[in-house]
């Protein structure tokens, strides 16, 4: 699901998606593999909530994902700006 693009490295040193703290990343990761492997078949509770928590953590990281690209685009017009000023 996520690109490479989606993540950052954090304080710590660890690889996560915008958003998302540490664990979330891989609880995300795990959620991600296990929907996919299990497909479109008939829904339980367990794959029900699975699919529930993927959601908030996808939603979660996706607004995410539009408030740094925001920032990177602010930065980066502010710094043309600067450069055209000089």
């Amino acid at each position: 699901m996520a690109c490479d693009d989606d993540y950052v490295v954090d304080a710590g040193g660890n690889r996560i998606l915008i958003g998302l703290t540490a664990d979330e990343t891989r609880e995300f990761e795990r959620l991600d593999d296990l929907i996919s492997e299990l497909g479109p078949a008939g829904t339980d509770d367990i794959q029900s909530l699975n699919e529930r928590r993927w959601l908030i953590l996808y939603d979660k990281h996706q607004s995410s994902v539009k408030i740094f690209i925001s920032i990177q685009n602010a930065m980066a017009f502010r710094k043309s700006r600067t450069a055209q000023a000089s």
